[in-house]
């Protein structure tokens, strides 16, 4: 009898955590994920000011006609962007054009694995 209770107990308070990571998409956990691992707005002002800064710096190897120094600061600020991206959400400018094809291209491929597989892919 305590076997029973203490299995439906434990089946009680499992089924919460199981519905719950089920009802979350990938892009809402996507999204928790990032706002688990933004940045103080402290670091992101100062990655704003970096970035800035090696774009003029880019800028003016472009008006010297210095073709090394130009990789080398497009390479930084490329390396800036993709750590404020990361860090700083909020900062970086959303592309709802991509979100969209990206969600339509997981649609297609859902229907195409349903089709080739005659509906046993379980979708």
């Amino acid at each position: 009898m305590k076997f029973l209770l203490a299995m439906l107990l434990a089946t009680v308070l499992a089924t919460p955590g199981i519905a719950t990571a089920q009802s979350l998409t990938d892009d809402q956990a996507e999204d928790l994920r990032r706002i688990a691992m933004s940045a103080h707005p402290a670091e992101c002002a100062q990655l704003m000011r970096r970035i800035s800064h090696f774009k003029n710096m880019q800028q003016r190897a472009q008006i010297l006609e210095h073709q090394q120094w130009n990789e080398k600061m497009g390479t930084q600020v490329s390396y800036l962007e993709g750590v404020q991206a990361a860090r700083c959400p909020k900062d970086v400018a959303v592309d709802t054009t991509g979100r969209a094809i990206n969600a339509l291209l997981k649609l297609a491929a859902k229907a195409a694995l349903t089709y080739f597989t005659f509906g046993a892919a379980g979708f």
